[in-house]
């Protein structure tokens, strides 16, 4: 009963402590070197088509950094990239860096209420708000620093998403919606790329406020999987 009863008192110390603190993170995102390495010594020596591998290689080889922020105040929090480009960024493979970030998403956080919401814009031509997903984590003692912070090492998908999170600032959200970790996610590698937190910024005297993503169609995840669908068979066919 001794650990559970510690979780639930740090859950609640957390919830508590949440109350009273806000601020901003600034995140970069790249290729994970580790699938970089992969496909250099892998993945790229088993291609045939000659201009899918140029493709691949500028994609891996070639983009510059992702910058996006999550604000928070509170138990409430958004997380969105950053939208300007500049003309480095207009190339192929940085606009494909950028979707896979996030694209022009907003990932939208609300722990006081449980309200976990995607808003997408730019999918199917109209606005969509629908639920995020529900995350199961598995909590490690592993721990390093970063920018000044412990953080504890946690995973899911069978390890294929690892995220670095501290308890010093008791915000249960990271980049690109992951969520549901005692405390703010300042690393993580999900998919092939990976963001890591480069300022961070606690109780700024400017006033921080976070709004609920509105001004779109609100919808269930599995509704907007349906619509994502029909558009994909409306562009490409039965195929």
């Amino acid at each position: 009963m001794k650990p559970i009863f510690t979780i639930l008192l740090f859950c609640f110390s957390v919830s508590i402590t949440s109350q009273n603190i806000s601020g901003k993170i600034i995140y970069e995102s790249t290729i994970n070197s580790k699938e970089l390495v992969k496909y250099l010594t892998k993945s790229r020596n088993n291609l045939k088509n000659v201009r899918v591998k140029q493709s691949l290689d500028k994609i891996y080889q070639n983009t510059s950094i992702i910058k996006s922020s999550l604000t928070f105040v509170n138990n409430e929090a958004v997380f969105k990239v950053d939208t300007k480009l500049n003309l480095e960024e207009k190339a192929l493979a940085q606009k494909i860096l950028k979707t896979v970030s996030g694209g022009s998403k907003e990932y939208y956080y609300n722990d006081i209420n449980k309200i976990y919401l995607i808003k997408d814009c730019e999918s199917l031509g109209e606005c969509f708000i629908f639920d995020n997903s529900y995350l199961e984590w598995e909590l490690t003692q592993e721990t390093k620093e970063i920018k000044g912070f412990l953080s504890y090492k946690a995973t899911r998908s069978n390890g294929k998403v690892i995220a670095w999170y501290t308890p010093s600032i008791p915000i249960g959200f990271g980049p690109k919606g992951e969520y549901g970790l005692p405390g703010l996610i300042l690393e993580l590698e999900v998919g092939r790329i990976i963001f890591r937190a480069t300022k961070v910024v606690l109780n700024p005297k400017e006033k921080i406020k976070v709004v609920e993503p509105k001004e779109g169609k609100r919808v269930s995840k599995e509704e907007y999987a349906k619509e994502i669908k029909k558009a994909r068979k409306s562009v490409f066919g039965n195929k």
